[in-house]
């Protein structure tokens, strides 16, 4: 009898006292093990199965999985590795059966991948899953089911870094725990071999400290990490990790913004960078990461190189301050903004603009204003490059950063050429053109060349109807113009003269080779390049030498003191004339002549043009195209410097404008200038590109086109409903009943936000959005006049004692008006006794008046609606018949006669005492503006208007005290700056801030969180502060009866009090003013 036989009889009778399944898994077992083991081993792997059935009432489960396995053991597998797995199974199932169950099945996969010197480690990682409950035990039996795929990516030292982290998250959540170790194999099989490890550490880091994050981490985690270059991400990791470790919530949030940073960086770089963050980890695993997220923005404002300077500085900052040295490297700080703007080369016109402004307005003696080419672009007036310095006559456009070179001086000389030239185009009229003015050194023939009598918008249009070719005739122009302004600057501006030079030569520099141009082409080349003081780079062919001679003479004679604009139309017609003859195309012939430079022509060898008989229509046909077979023109090579010249829309635009003030009508009145004419205008300009301003088909361009040329030149729209000739009102917008009002224009403006931590300024943190408040109801302001009359007139009396005399007469002086009669007689007594009398015996009369400017500021926060005496509702029931049928209409009754007398809130008494206070101001003239402020978070500061400075009381500013209502959060400290920057714009000499409120500063974000009080006290302390240092007097008045516990702190020696009795406000505001001013 065989070993399998007599196994098989001996247990049989065992085995018949379970599922018939278990007996036919065993013989299989027995029948597959007896080909490959001893007797014995295969009589102990029996024995071993048996023992399975009887450790508990579900044992036998395990015991049928341990004898199906003995038929899917690999080859390879040892009786010491078979007998292993036996022995496991045993231990495991006096744990839990279904556990055990999962060992096994996976058990011959798993000894393939891990080999069996690794199976009591492997069983022990799942078992450290198992906590004895049937969630532990599911956990568990997962992993074993997914061991022989995890063992795919993973050595088996490594699962035991995945086997923590799963146990940490199972301390959690045994959902996600189960979620993640199923998506591991997939998550770990994208990474590289040497990253699986690290991403497994990190993740164990991020379930200990912010365990909800650990699915996202699995989600996004290894595209993020592959963005870091391959040998430097287990370092990046690790960095990561120390953030983690400081059981930081948001240290995925560091994670995955550092890895989107790191990788817009050239990869070479990237461990420059990481050792650079590993140099801060030492002091704030949070400044590492945060210099890492902060360094692309870094770069683009300075060079790699100059990166470890600006790092050694926040550096220096870490070592003394953590808060300030990680509001430093999170680009949150003043310090790490100056020293980036000490260190960086490049200009930007946010910091310039107001110095270019007084420079351009010196230049030209005009109050122009200086903005970015964007801001140009967006009002889709025909002008589309956002990156093209220009002008429209009354702003000069630049562009919002310059950093064309290494050198801060080199960008700043290069960005003050930009706008000279343009604020050199309205100083030397480049848009004042008209059509008969002479010139200086043409003699003018452009009125010969008119076939009919012109139509044209403008002067500058009917010149351009002149030549067909409208793309040549503008690039002509526009150099002509150009070369004449250029040499206006160097011959006026000698402290210019070598920027321009420079920025002149370099765009010669990059011009391109005239040969390889079509000959016309390589005409309008040559004249920009003499235009840039180029005449050596100018390259022709010797056979047509003559022509080019000339055309540079007529170029050259721009250059002379006495040429005006017009002279730059005579020269325009001249030069197109000569390059409409030249055909545009390659000349193979020409090629092989020699090329060299041209000399101009004397400026008395500049021919005029030939006519033709008596003009008109041979003088018309003159200006023709040349013959067929040219290539079609392209326009020469933009030059920077010079930016974007638009005369012809440039005119259009002053003629709206100009209308629009005049209140004329005229020949191109706005009325008159339909759609059609809009659209002729479009196709013909060579200024206007079509396809850049498309949006839709021909008719919506145009119509946009116009409404917002008449919004730029502030004219009302003749696209008004209605009949023709029928008046509209001020606010009207044109159509029926239906249209809604229009919306308030809002003005945004940026205020840094102090930092008290770090001790430093978060720049341009928050935005303050002006706007004035809209118009309530009519009566509010008259009703509070008529409830408070004896207070109104009260206060008048005492205001009234405050206007000065206009004009006050000072006796006993030396010399005046006229003589004091009084000292004169006292003269006269005392010379007569021989006494020293003294000569002061005039008198004059000395205007004396006051000069102040207030402004108040009212907190419109949701705390202004509480009520100031909450009444309880009591219905008293004396007048009620107990009759059910009538107490609804009784409920009624006494609801409606309670809130026909609303109970008084706290923004009822500020707006009150805000009427009060206007009255009485208005009694002694003193400049004052009215101001509420409210919003929510530091992107939404909400500064309502409703009274300015340079407003009159009328009715309107009445109606929009109605509209004083409670809305959101009081976020202090930029609405402080912004009424501190609207006092400085007065020319007072006494200048105050009030500041009414009923509560500390607390708003979204103003402070760590919103429990935090002191970050919100110290930023309006220093606002504060910032108007005191401004020479404003601030003062605080608070109903807030805890008030001292915060102004205290938030005022210090500035004046501040709190009104205990709130309903007293109305009467202490006035009273409080007068103390201020006196």
């Amino acid at each position: 009898m065989s070993i399998v036989e007599e196994l098989i009889e001996r247990h049989s009778e065992r085995l018949s006292g379970f599922p018939a399944p278990l007996t036919q898994h065993f013989e299989d077992g027995l029948t597959a093990l007896s080909r490959r083991l001893t007797d014995t081993q295969v009589t102990t792997w029996a024995e071993t199965g048996m023992e399975l059935t009887g450790l508990s009432l579900r044992s036998w489960e395990s015991a049928a999985e341990y004898f199906k396995i003995g038929s899917a053991f690999p080859e390879s597998a040892t009786w010491e590795a078979i007998e292993t797995i036996g022995r496991e199974a045993v231990t495991m199932t006096g744990e839990s059966a279904p556990l055990a169950v999962s060992f096994l099945r996976s058990a011959p996969k798993t000894l393939d991948a891990i080999g069996p010197g690794h199976l009591r480690q492997w069983a022990d990682l799942g078992r450290r899953l198992y906590k004895g409950n049937w969630k532990s035990s599911s956990l568990a039996a997962q992993f074993y089911d997914l061991s022989p795929r995890v063992f795919e990516v993973l050595r088996i030292g490594q699962s035991a870094r995945l086997v923590l982290f799963v146990d940490e998250l199972a301390r959690h959540s045994y959902e996600l725990a189960s979620a993640c170790l199923n998506q591991a194999p997939d998550v770990l099989g994208r990474l590289e071999q040497d990253d699986r490890l690290p991403f497994l550490s990190y993740a164990v880091e991020l379930a200990q400290s912010s365990w909800a994050d650990s699915r996202l981490y699995f989600e996004r985690g290894v595209p993020l990490v592959q963005k870091v270059h391959q040998p430097l991400r287990e370092r990046y990791l690790l960095l990561a990790a120390q953030v983690a470790k400081g059981h930081q919530r948001s240290a995925f949030q560091y994670f995955e913004e550092a890895a989107r940073a790191i990788s817009e960086i050239d990869p070479e770089d990237h461990h420059h960078v990481i050792e650079l963050g590993e140099q801060l980890a030492p002091y704030s695993p949070f400044a590492a990461m945060d210099f890492i997220t902060a360094v692309p923005a870094v770069l683009k404002r300075i060079h790699l190189d100059e990166l470890a300077p600006w790092h050694a500085t926040g550096l220096q900052i870490l070592e003394t301050s953590h808060d300030g040295g990680e509001a430093y490297f999170r680009l949150q700080s003043t310090r790490a903004e100056s020293v980036l703007d000490t260190l960086s080369a490049r200009v930007e016109l946010s910091k310039y603009g107001e110095v270019l402004r007084l420079y351009c307005k010196a230049l030209t003696g005009r109050d122009v204003s200086v903005q970015t080419t964007a801001s140009l672009a967006e009002k889709g007036i025909g002008w589309v490059d956002e990156h093209r310095a220009s002008t429209e006559g009354s702003t000069i456009y630049l562009p919002q950063v310059m950093e064309q070179y290494r050198e801060k001086d080199d960008n700043y000389a290069a960005i003050k050429v930009f706008a000279t030239h343009q604020a050199a185009h309205i100083e030397f009229e480049s848009f004042a053109f008209t059509w008969d003015a002479p010139g200086g050194v043409f003699e003018a023939q452009r009125q010969g060349f008119e076939q009919a009598q012109s139509r044209a918008a403008t002067d500058m249009e009917r010149f351009f109807d002149l030549m067909p070719d409208r793309q040549l005739a503008n690039d002509i122009y526009t150099i002509a113009e150009d070369s004449r302004i250029d040499a206006a600057i160097k011959r006026e501006y000698s402290g210019i003269r070598r920027s321009l030079t420079k920025v002149q030569r370099e765009e010669l520099e990059r011009r391109p080779n005239v040969q390889q141009l079509p000959l016309r082409q390589g005409f309008v080349e040559n004249l920009v390049r003499f235009s840039l003081d180029g005449p050596d780079a100018i390259a022709w062919p010797e056979s047509r030498s003559e022509e080019m001679g000339r055309a540079l003479g007529i170029l050259g004679r721009l250059r002379q003191p006495e040429a005006l604009v017009a002279d730059t139309a005579e020269a325009t017609l001249m030069l197109y004339m000569m390059a409409r003859d030249i055909p545009n195309v390659v000349d193979d012939q020409l090629l092989e002549e020699n090329w060299d430079t041209v000399e101009s022509m004397d400026d008395g060898e500049a021919m005029p043009m030939e006519l033709g008989e008596g003009g008109g229509e041979g003088a018309q046909a003159q200006m023709g195209d040349a013959d067929g077979g040219d290539e079609d023109y392209e326009s020469p090579q933009e030059i920077d410097f010079r930016g974007d010249f638009k005369p012809e829309l440039v005119q259009l635009l002053m003629k709206l404008k100009d209308d629009a003030l005049q209140g004329d009508a005229g020949e191109m009145s706005p009325a008159q200038l339909t759609p059609e004419q809009l659209a002729e205008l479009l196709e013909k300009s060579a200024e206007i590109d079509l396809d850049a301003l498309m949006e839709g088909d021909l008719d919506a361009t145009t119509g946009m086109f116009m409404s917002n040329l008449m919004k730029e030149a502030g004219t009302p729209s003749s696209e008004k409903d209605g009949k023709s000739g029928e008046p509209t009102t001020d606010d009207s917008t044109g159509s029926g009943d239906g249209e809604e009002p229009l919306k308030p224009i809002v003005t945004i403006y940026y205020y840094d936000e102090w930092d008290f931590r770090a001790q430093d300024y978060k720049p341009r943190w928050c935005a303050v959005k002006e706007s004035k408040l809209e118009e309530g109801a009519d009566n509010f302001y008259e009703d509070t006049l008529h409830e408070h009359a004896g207070l109104v007139s009260q206060t008048r009396k005492q205001f009234e004692l405050m206007k000065p005399e206009m004009f006050r007469k000072i006796k006993r002086l030396p010399d005046g008006e006229d003589i004091d009669l009084d000292a004169a007689i006292e003269w006269m007594i005392e010379n007569r006794i021989g006494a020293n009398p003294s000569d002061k015996i005039y008198w004059r009369r000395n205007k004396i008046e006051r000069d102040v400017a207030v402004a108040f500021l009212i907190d419109m926060s949701a705390s202004t609606d509480e009520e100031i005496n909450k009444r309880e509702r009591q219905y008293e029931d004396s007048d009620y018949d107990d009759d059910p049928r009538k107490y609804l209409s009784w409920w009624v009754s006494k609801r409606r006669q309670e809130l026909s007398s609303p109970p008084k809130r706290i923004i009822d008494l500020e707006k009150e005492s805000t009427v009060l206070l206007m009255t009485a101001l208005e009694t002694i003239g003193d400049q004052y503006g009215i101001y509420g402020f409210s919003g929510y978070g530091r992107d939404n500061v909400e500064f309502y208007v409703i009274k300015d400075f340079d407003e009159r009381l009328d009715d309107n500013i009445k109606h929009r005290l109605d509209s004083v209502t409670p809305i959101r959060s009081t976020r202090m400290g930029p609405a402080i700056r912004h009424a501190t920057h609207k006092l400085m714009l007065t020319d007072a000499k006494v200048k105050i801030l009030v500041l009414l409120s009923d509560g500390r500063p607390q708003d979204h974000g103003y402070g760590r969180d919103r429990t935090e009080k002191e970050y919100a006290i110290h930023d309006t302390k220093q606002a504060l502060n910032e108007a005191k240092r401004e020479g404003i007097t601030p003062f605080a008045l608070t109903v807030d009866r805890a008030g001292h516990d915060y102004l205290k702190t938030m005022c210090e020696d500035m004046g501040y009090e709190v009104v205990a009795d709130i309903e007293a406000l109305p009467s202490r505001l006035p009273a409080l003013y007068r103390r201020l001013t006196e």
